[in-house]
């Protein structure tokens, strides 16, 4: 492995679309709206928002590895019902993690950089950054560790951090306004970001129960938590819905909407078999890509045909 492709895997890169997702279709929406495309600052929020996530995403693994949740996930694996989905190069010493934090810290300043650039056209771009930075770091990091005391208080994190902040932010750049209908545009793609998270749960929750992580399915049990999986699915297709009723995004977007279905069919048949939790994993992922692509889609037919 060249070491191109071990930074790809140490920062999960493969993750990259969630937050893609957002920042394209703010901007978008702002385009669609009337606003003229900005290209270098699209580009500027484009880099500093990618920079950010993989940044989180090296941050949680140092924080879990730290709390033992990769290691306990690890030596209940054998069992077959649990995944380990930390960071291998820091479980099989690849890579120190003294050189994980620093690499944290040098995706961090990287989206720095690019919120201080953008900060000189959008002075409130910084605030974007900087909430979000918190909330990522503090999803695992003490003192808050709010992935780790439970109460939804992780799953609010993400809703904010990986859905309403990257795509009210990438609106706001290009349009210098922060509006409500950039608000309600958020809700759908960072319900969807949610779920992936809340899905994921379920690989590794022996693990975290081990350690005193409490996820969602930790406290509720793995029927209650579809259950709860299932609702936000649902919640997921009412926002599509209702934006495309109100025509933050085009009434076509509607369509968007039956995405959740095969995942729906996914949980339904998902009964605590972890292969089934991969392949609900698998739907959860291509069902937010499809539903943001289809919304994608209709903002540049009603930009461009005004339909």
């Amino acid at each position: 492995m060249n070491q191109a492709q071990l930074l790809l895997k140490a920062t999960r890169a493969r993750t990259l679309p969630v937050m893609i997702m957002p920042v394209v279709i703010g901007a978008v929406l702002a385009w669609q709206q009337g606003y003229a495309f900005q290209w270098g600052l699209f580009l500027l929020t484009f880099v500093g928002a990618l920079a950010a996530h993989l940044g989180a995403n090296v941050t949680n693994d140092v924080f879990d590895f730290g709390e033992g949740t990769d290691q306990a996930a690890q030596q209940l694996m054998p069992q077959g019902t649990t995944l380990a989905t930390g960071s291998q190069e820091l479980m099989s010493g690849s890579i120190s993690l003294k050189a994980f934090r620093g690499l944290a810290v040098v995706l961090f300043a990287l989206a720095l950089l690019c919120g201080i650039i953008i900060a000189f056209a959008r002075p409130w771009a910084l605030a974007f950054g900087v909430a979000g930075f918190l909330l990522a770091f503090f999803y695992v990091a003490p003192p808050l560790k709010l992935a780790y005391i439970g109460r939804d208080l992780g799953e609010i994190d993400i809703l904010i951090s990986f859905g309403i902040l990257p795509l009210v932010g990438a609106y706001y750049v290009q349009s210098g306004m922060i509006t409500a209908s950039a608000l309600l545009a958020a809700l759908p793609i960072g319900l969807y970001t949610t779920a992936v998270l809340y899905f994921h749960h379920f690989l590794h929750w022996r693990a975290d129960a081990e350690v005193g992580k409490v996820t969602p399915i930790v406290a509720l049990g793995e029927r209650n938590a579809r259950i709860a999986g299932a609702i936000i699915l649902l919640l997921i297709a009412l926002t599509i819905i209702l934006d495309a009723s109100l025509q933050v995004y085009p009434w076509y977007s509607f369509l968007a909407a039956f995405t959740v279905l095969p995942v729906l069919q996914a949980v339904r048949q998902a009964t605590g078999d972890l292969k089934l939790y991969l392949k609900l994993m698998a739907a959860n992922m291509n069902g937010n890509l499809l539903a943001g692509l289809i919304i994608f889609i209709a903002l540049l037919v009603r930009g461009i045909f005004h339909v």
